[in-house]
């Protein structure tokens, strides 16, 4: 088995509410990546109400607090800054322990550095997986390399000079086209300040192909079904992640508590659970993303280098 695998799949198992909460502020994006489905994603397009936020918000925060609650999923949410910082002050002021933000960094303008970095959110994570401008803009379609790398050299500049405050988030999704430029690319973002995140490619759930080949009699119960619930912008609940499309939903967080989609979702994890990954739904059977693992953080040089020494 992987090692990384073989590490996660014990500590899977049933739990009472989600570790991490996705919210899709906005199912928009200014971007076309290449190894993204949002290109292809044909359900309506909008941007989560307020109040819709406000009921999540408040239901996370009374059940379990220290659930991660991240901005992200299907969109951008700079593309909405002021709804989002909005947000992130009500999550706060309830009581909501881990807030992040999985950002391009194209919107990213110097006038929101302040009220991000004052903002009170655990780290923000900018989605940046080349190094030169042709490797980048070939995958980051139709984003500036110099304008992301920019942005969020300014960020890291700003909460040095301040002496603290948020993680600040590189993450680098390993393809055949870039990982060339990892080694360089590390030891850039780590000279700066930044943690770099490295990960698999996500196949969400089976639309791309991803290098990882694990053979079935190996398969774990999905990390992702056991501890995530993703929320669209207009409160549909899909069954997990590689459903974009809203196909297979829960319900809707509009008209039910979280607690009641979330046990709704128990089936799917008791089979998991079980290895019964034949009686799960179609999609199941193609998704690699189960494979992905744990992605690999890095905060310093002698990480990079034992990294380097396992062959990874």
């Amino acid at each position: 088995m992987d090692p990384e695998l073989d590490r996660i799949a014990p500590t899977l198992k049933e739990i009472a509410f989600p570790t991490r909460f996705a919210v899709e502020l906005c199912a928009d994006c200014n971007l076309a990546c290449s190894m993204c489905h949002h290109p292809q994603m044909k359900r309506p397009k909008g941007v989560m109400p307020f109040e819709l936020w406000q009921r999540c918000a408040v239901q996370v925060a009374a059940r379990s607090p220290r659930t991660e609650v991240w901005f992200s999923f299907c969109g951008e949410p700079l593309l909405e800054p002021q709804l989002l910082l909005r947000m992130i002050a009500y999550g706060r002021e309830v009581g909501l322990e881990s807030i992040s933000i999985n950002t391009n960094g194209m919107y990213l303008t110097p006038d929101l550095d302040a009220p991000i970095l004052d903002s009170g959110i655990k780290r923000i994570v900018f989605g940046i997986d080349g190094f030169s401008a042709p490797v980048f803009e070939a995958i980051r379609v139709g984003a500036k390399r110099d304008v992301v790398y920019g942005n969020v050299e300014r960020l890291l500049a700003a909460r040095a000079r301040r002496g603290g405050g948020p993680e600040i988030m590189v993450q680098f999704i390993e393809m055949d086209e870039n990982e060339h430029e990892r080694e360089e690319y590390s030891r850039y973002w780590l000279e700066r300040g930044a943690t770099l995140k490295v990960r698999n490619k996500l196949s969400w759930g089976g639309k791309f192909d991803t290098p990882l080949d694990i053979p079935p009699d190996e398969r774990i119960p999905c990390p992702w079904a056991l501890t995530m619930m993703h929320v669209f912008w207009d409160g549909r609940v899909p069954r997990c992640p590689g459903d974009t499309e809203g196909e297979e939903l829960a319900g809707n967080a509009w008209h039910e508590p979280l607690d009641v989609l979330w046990g709704r979702l128990g089936r799917y994890r008791g089979l998991h659970l079980a290895r019964d990954f034949e009686a799960l739904p179609e999609r199941c059977h193609t998704c690699k993303d189960w494979m992905t693992g744990a992605a690999r953080r890095i905060t310093s040089d002698e990480e990079l280098v034992q990294l380097r020494a396992a062959g990874a």
